[in-house]
């Protein structure tokens, strides 16, 4: 199994420590829509997927697509994601809905492991998902 395909049975486990271990110590995680980023290192790295796992518990990648450059250095990921935001992700406290949504993954690998990690989203998608099942509760 390669690496990216490692990193994202981690992340479906919620093991970040698993999913730390795909990573080189000096990784820089780039998500367009968190706020911290980019985040440096490892450790920082897994407080913030500490934080995606206690917002989402259940959240679940399916890979759809998948590229990489010649030399195997890039690769390129879209993945189907699926989980209750149970707290707050993308800017909204969610309450329980249940998101949906096609995420890109750019990956840079080096030594075998994942160095540079860059994440993008439709974040306004993640927010009309929460609205719309907060109008079916009854809620606002």
């Amino acid at each position: 199994m390669d690496i990216v395909d490692q990193h994202f049975a981690a992340e479906n486990a919620h093991d970040v420590a698993a999913t730390l271990a795909t990573y080189t110590d000096d990784i820089v995680w780039d998500d367009v829509t968190h706020p911290l980023s980019p985040v440096h290192g490892k450790e920082a790295v897994g407080a913030v997927y500490s934080d995606i796992i206690a917002a989402i518990p259940d959240v679940k990648f399916v890979s759809t697509r998948r590229f990489s450059s010649e030399d195997g250095s890039w690769v390129v990921d879209v993945s189907d994601v699926t989980g209750h935001v149970e707290g707050e992700w993308a800017g909204i406290a969610g309450g329980g809905a249940l998101v949906e949504l096609r995420i890109l993954h750019l990956f840079q690998l080096r030594d075998g492991l994942i160095a540079y990690e860059n994440t993008w989203f439709d974040s306004a998608a993640v927010v009309r998902q929460v609205e719309a099942w907060r109008t079916r509760q009854g809620g606002t």
